[in-house]
């Protein structure tokens, strides 16, 4: 891990208009956001490791793509456990997360039977329309 790039990031966010900076480089993920405590701003980093995108051809199942732009979350609310893991067999409609979007939470279902085999997005992670959350292979 390169500590020297997460710092200079930093500073680039404290000194711009940016609220959140979010990079993935190498197999890792940081994200920077911008808090504001008593009129200071204090950067907030988080390192984490990304999934490794799973081989096409490993997956011929079913990628779940994210319907709208908001928060994504992998359980029903802070301290739950997550809806599913890798290795978890789901059924058409089983609920996989949520999206919060304008503070209303929308489900994110299965679409099919199978198993879920890769989890695109870390819990709290931003998403757009469109972007993978989820592949599932069948059964």
């Amino acid at each position: 891990m390169d500590f020297e790039l997460i710092e200079r990031l930093m500073r680039m966010l404290e000194q711009s208009d940016l609220n959140e900076l979010d990079v993935t480089e190498g197999g890792m993920r940081v994200r920077l956001a911008k808090q504001r405590t008593g009129g200071a701003v204090v950067a907030d980093a988080a390192v984490e490791p990304t999934p490794q995108a799973p081989d096409i051809a490993e997956n011929p199942g079913q990628t779940i793509k994210a319907g709208m732009a908001g928060a994504f979350y992998r359980a029903p609310s802070p301290g739950a456990a997550p809806f599913v893991e890798i290795g978890t067999l789901v059924r058409e409609g089983d609920p996989l997360g949520i999206i919060e979007a304008m503070k209303m939470f929308n489900p994110v279902e299965a679409e099919s039977d199978g198993i879920v085999v890769a989890i695109h997005v870390a819990d709290g992670g931003s998403v757009e329309p469109g972007m993978a959350l989820f592949d599932i292979e069948p059964a």
